[in-house]
This record gives C-alpha cells, sequence and structure tokens, in this order.
C-alpha cells in the first residue's frame, strides 16, 4: 500500500510523485492530533518547570510561596479582620496595647520589613523566569526567520523553474535574505532617541 510523505511524495515499490493538489497529511506522530501535540508540549514545559522549582533552595521556594500567598485576598480580608478585631478590643477596658497601639506599630513594622525581602525574593525568581522565556521566545522568533528565509529562497528557485516574471518575484526575493539581529536592534535604539529628541 503506498503512503504519502508530507512532502506529497508517495512511497512504496514504483510509486511516482503525487498528484498536483493531492494534499499531504501533516507530519504529525502516528495517531496524534494538533491538540494532544499542543497538550503534550505544555505539559513538557510545565514538567520543566516543576523541575526547575524543585531544584531550587528551599530558602527560595518558601519565600517565592510566602509571597505568592500573602499577594491574595484571603490575606487582605485577613488583615482587616486582624487589625479591626486589635483595635476594637484595645479600645475597651480589657485593653493591654492601648492608644497608640505601639506594639501593634511594632508587629506591623516587622511583618513589612519581612514580606518586603519575601516580595523581592519573589520577583527576582519571577525576573529570571521572565528572562529565560524571553530568551526561549528570540531564539524560536530567530530560527524561524531562518526557516522563512530558506523557504522564501527555494520558492525563488522554483519560481525560476516555472518561469515567473522577476517583477511577480520581486518582493518575495526582497525578503529572500537573512535579517541581521543587530542591525534592527541599532534601528530601534536610533529611533528611540530620535524620538525622545522630538519630544
Amino acid at each position: 500500500m503506498q503512503r504519502a510523505d508530507s512532502l506529497g511524495h508517495a512511497e512504496g515499490p514504483g510509486a511516482g510523485p503525487a498528484r498536483v493538489g493531492q494534499q499531504a497529511p501533516l507530519a504529525l506522530p502516528a495517531g496524534e492530533s494538533i491538540e494532544q501535540l499542543t497538550r503534550s508540549n505544555i505539559e513538557a514545559i510545565l514538567q520543566l518547570e516543576r523541575e526547575r522549582q524543585a531544584r531550587r533552595p528551599w530558602a527560595y521556594r518558601v519565600a517565592a510561596s510566602i509571597a505568592g500567598f500573602c499577594g491574595t485576598a484571603p490575606v487582605l480580608w485577613l488583615h482587616a479582620a486582624f487589625f479591626t478585631g486589635w483595635l476594637a478590643f484595645n479600645t475597651s477596658r480589657l485593653a493591654f496595647d492601648p492608644f497608640p497601639f505601639t506594639f501593634l506599630t511594632m508587629v506591623v513594622s516587622l511583618e513589612a520589613i519581612f514580606l518586603s525581602f519575601f516580595i523581592m525574593i519573589g520577583q527576582n525568581i519571577a525576573s529570571r523566569e521572565s528572562e529565560r522565556r524571553h530568551q526561549l521566545d528570540l531564539q524560536i522568533n530567530l530560527l524561524n526567520e531562518r526557516e522563512m528565509t530558506a523557504l522564501l529562497r527555494l520558492m525563488a528557485k522554483v519560481a525560476d523553474k516555472l518561469e515567473i516574471s522577476p517583477a511577480d518575484q520581486a518582493e518575495a526575493r526582497t525578503f529572500g535574505h537573512n535579517t541581521d539581529p543587530l542591525a534592527l536592534l541599532d534601528q530601534i535604539v536610533t529611533a528611540e532617541r530620535a524620538a525622545r529628541q522630538s519630544s
């Protein structure tokens, strides 16, 4: 039995090229749909994230967990209830920390000091993760650009074989060159500098 591969050719003894217009199947693993492939990619990335988190020192994991928990709504309501109860109790006859609530001020100050350290540690971890994802996106984009350039060059050769006029190929040939990221970065910096000077 003949089978068409992703390039549109049939495999098998004596098989010739597939007919023009015949749709070749996507180059996916056998029995795997696009949704399954996407899900497996997401699960692989999440697994890498979990392994990276597990390799962190325990102090960083604890700090990140505390920072994440303190940024939730339940903590806000817990603090509101605690301060309301504290103020209500210490304005009664049973007060142990009367106005100006010196002990409460000390507790809140110590909590703010430690929370600031936890939050800064969490921000540093998130910043490193964001930078790592940014580098991944950049490398994927650069690879995509090289792949598209290679495809445009290949299509230009096909167009020559099909004797398509140079005018119709002009735009594709214009983009059929490798993009220099440093040159693009210089253009961005120059444009930003010009915008600041004009403002």
